[in-house]
């Protein structure tokens, strides 16, 4: 048979009712006029009209009746991401009305209720009677894992809602719950208001207790989700608020809670977030952090901090230039810390510019920073345990920086590099009896280095490269005796080994004469694995005083670094970083190693640290944490997360999760243990376990289809 085309609007005076409004298109392998005045479409027929298109095998349109008849099988879609199936049909001329038999309803290819007939009331709404809705793969003679029978059901493609009366939801086919009234989101809606997926746990905290958000929809831009939990040692009334702006968000999570723990006492947190694009380029953020008690955030499971840090942020970073400015306010959440000679209110402020000069060539950046610190105590003596240190005094520093560095490159591809930097800053110094109110320091800084690139390519094609490295530097600074508070912890890595100041802060400066030596080396293989290293060591003239004994920067000779990474193919990567003072002495270590298949992820870290003093650190510390997540079936994950104190060889935390997804269901358990490291807190252990009817619920996971029989 040869398939005709036709792409005109109807001019029968016959059908003018059908294409009254808007015009139709039809295509069929054979199309008749009988002679009744009735039109007849057969064989593969597509109609389109508006948004709404159908294909069956036969359309009848009698024009006396004014009615559509079809014939299927039948495929209706109304541009919403609704699809029904059906047998039969007899519609409306517009197609917005009427009535189906035998149909499927499929929603945004996710939800399938089927139904012996449905009335179309008009392009809107869908009603049918004696219905079962699931998201489940529905193969033929069996029976899903869930599915909502109903008495009646009404689908508003408008506001993309599914109404139920009389529903039962059944497991198996069998009946576990009863709802009179049922209202579900369309899986196409991104935000409705409603109940979110429930969520059951158990602790030695807080017993066994349930919550049961409920996301509101306040606008297009706005929506906040209520969280009440209720159990035998707890009313707890979490909150989330959400606003989106024209150029940002807010972000608001917090929690009010009376509970057994600490009787008569109102409890609770107050998280906040807020980031704005301004038009001038500028970036402004902010964060507020807020609880009522040390231990509320541990025992409700918020977040594990110590430290609570409120800002505001206003930045802006170009190809050359970078500006920052920012309020902070911290309260330490540590039994060893006192907030009364801890830095709680600190402004800092940076301006970073790059230039490349003409005439010297070479780079050259120029830096002016800000920093003050208010401590709320008034003690010009005051000192842990009573002792001889000060550290309840404020600060301010105002600091400049111009640093130039040039590399040549000479023959047989030796490079000689040039840095020199100058450094001027002016400090005030509030309730210290050790320092003077008013310092200024200066301080200059040259290094001539010396280094030689080299590589090889193998006849394999693996690429070798090697790069020996040594510096000569000098750092010189004039300046009476200056508090450090933004260089207490110095790590000494790869990153730092030629700079001129290895601390993070400008309070610490190592002065002196001193000789950097370092060899770079590495290999690449054909086949994509990648191995480098580093060795390197510091050699002074003046022996470094003011660096800790973990550091590996004390003395005249620095320890040893050591470091290397490896990158495999198969998913393997491997991060270890090492000081060594003596031959087999290690001072400090850290290992990160990782595996990823399509099966596995394992991501495992070690780091120890040697007993030092200054790092208020009596013993040696070492740790060694592991995290799994394991695809051992395609619908089945499990997750484990491990941490082990290996100096005292007690575990400090333990988790494991199991998940089961498919395409119409999440199933989530938990289970964890945490050890308290305070003397505020208790052990805790917790079990947890939530259960998700995937396709109705708002922002629907995307979980692979591992099932290919049903209609979906």
């Amino acid at each position: 048979m040869i398939r005709l085309f036709l792409l005109t609007v109807l001019w029968l005076s016959a059908a003018q009712a059908l294409w009254a409004q808007d015009a139709a298109y039809l295509i069929a392998d054979r199309i008749e006029i009988l002679p009744n005045g009735t039109l007849r479409a057969s064989g593969s027929v597509t109609v389109w009209h508006g948004e709404v298109q159908i294909t069956a095998r036969d359309i009848t349109y009698a024009s006396s009746e004014g009615q559509l008849s079809l014939s299927g099988p039948i495929k209706l879609q109304d541009g919403s991401g609704t699809v029904i199936l059906a047998d039969q049909a007899d519609l409306s001329p517009d197609l917005s009305a009427g009535i189906i038999t035998s149909a499927r309803i499929i929603l945004s290819q996710q939800v399938q209720i089927a139904a012996a007939q449905i009335s179309r009331v008009n392009a809107t709404y869908s009603e049918a009677s004696h219905v079962s809705a699931t998201s489940c793969f529905v193969c033929n003679g069996q029976t899903p894992l869930w599915q909502i029978r109903a008495k009646r059901i009404v689908h508003d493609s408008a506001e993309k809602q599914i109404y139920f009366d009389q529903a039962q939801l059944r497991l198996m086919d069998v009946p576990v719950f009863f709802f009179p009234y049922l209202r579900l989101p369309d899986p196409s809606l991104k935000r409705a208001t409603g109940f979110l997926v429930p969520e059951l746990t158990t602790s030695t905290t807080l017993g066994t207790a349930i919550r049961t958000p409920y996301f509101i929809k306040l606008g297009a831009h706005r929506d906040i989700t209520l969280s009440p939990m209720v159990s035998s040692r707890t009313n707890t009334l979490g909150l989330k608020y959400r606003h989106a702006y024209r150029t940002g968000i807010i972000e608001l999570e917090g929690a009010y809670s009376r509970d057994t723990l600490l009787a008569g006492q109102d409890r609770g947190y107050l998280f906040g977030t807020a980031n704005f694009a301004l038009d001038t380029g500028y970036a402004l953020t902010g964060q507020l952090q807020s609880t009522s008690d040390p231990a509320y955030l541990f025992e409700y499971d918020v977040k594990e901090i110590d430290r609570l840090e409120n800002k505001i942020t206003l930045e802006r970073s170009q190809s050359d230039r970078s500006i920052e400015l920012r309020f902070s306010n911290y309260h330490s959440l540590r039994d060893s810390e006192s907030n009364a000679t801890q830095p709680t209110l600190v402004t800092e402020a940076i301006v970073q510019q790059r230039g490349y000069p003409g005439g010297l060539g070479g780079v050259l950046d120029l830096e002016a920073s800000l920093l003050t610190s208010y401590r709320s105590s008034t003690s010009p003596v005051d000192g842990p345990d009573s002792g001889d240190e000060v550290d309840g005094y404020d600060t301010l520093r105002l600091s400049s920086l111009a640093k130039y560095r040039r590399d040549w490159v000479l023959p047989k591809g030796l490079v000689v590099d040039f840095a020199t930097e100058l450094e001027a800053s002016q400090y005030v110094v509030r309730q210290h009896q050790n320092i003077a109110p008013v310092n200024t320091r200066i301080s200059g800084s040259g290094a001539l280095g010396l280094r030689w690139p080299l590589a090889q390519r193998f006849a394999s094609g693996a690429l070798q490269r090697l790069e020996p490295r040594v510096q000569l530097a000098r750092v010189v600074s004039n300046s009476d005796p200056i508090p450090n508070q933004d260089s207490t912890q110095v790590e000494f890595d790869e990153g730092n080994l030629f700079r001129f100041n290895r601390a993070p802060g400008f309070d610490l400066i190592e002065t002196g004469t001193r000789v950097n030596i370092g060899l770079t080396g590495g290999i690449d293989y054909p086949n994509q694995t990648k191995i480098g290293w580093e060795i390197g060591r510091i050699y002074r003239t003046d022996s470094a005083n003011s660096f800790t004994k973990t550091s590996g920067l004390g003395g005249h000779v620095s320890d040893w670094l050591l470091a290397t990474h490896i990158k495999t193919p198969l998913g393997i990567e491997l991060v270890a970083r090492s000081l060594l003072k003596d031959f087999g002495q290690l001072t400090k270590s850290e290992i990160r190693a990782s595996w990823r298949t399509d099966k596995h992820r394992l991501h495992a870290t070690y780091a120890g640290l040697t007993a030092d003093e200054a790092e208020n650190r009596d013993v040696a510390l070492s740790s060694l944490a592991l995290k799994w997540n394991y695809q051992f079936l395609p619908d089945w994950l499990s997750t484990s997360e491990f941490q082990f104190d290996t100096s005292i060889g007690e575990p400090s935390k333990f988790k494991f999760g199991l998940e089961y997804a498919n395409e119409c269901v999440v199933v989530d358990f938990s289970a964890s243990r945490r050890f308290a490291t305070s003397s505020t807190l208790t052990d805790k252990t917790e079990f947890g376990l939530s259960v998700e009817l995937a396709g109705f619920s708002t922002g629907v996971r995307n979980i692979k289809k591992s099932r290919q029989c049903g209609a979906l």
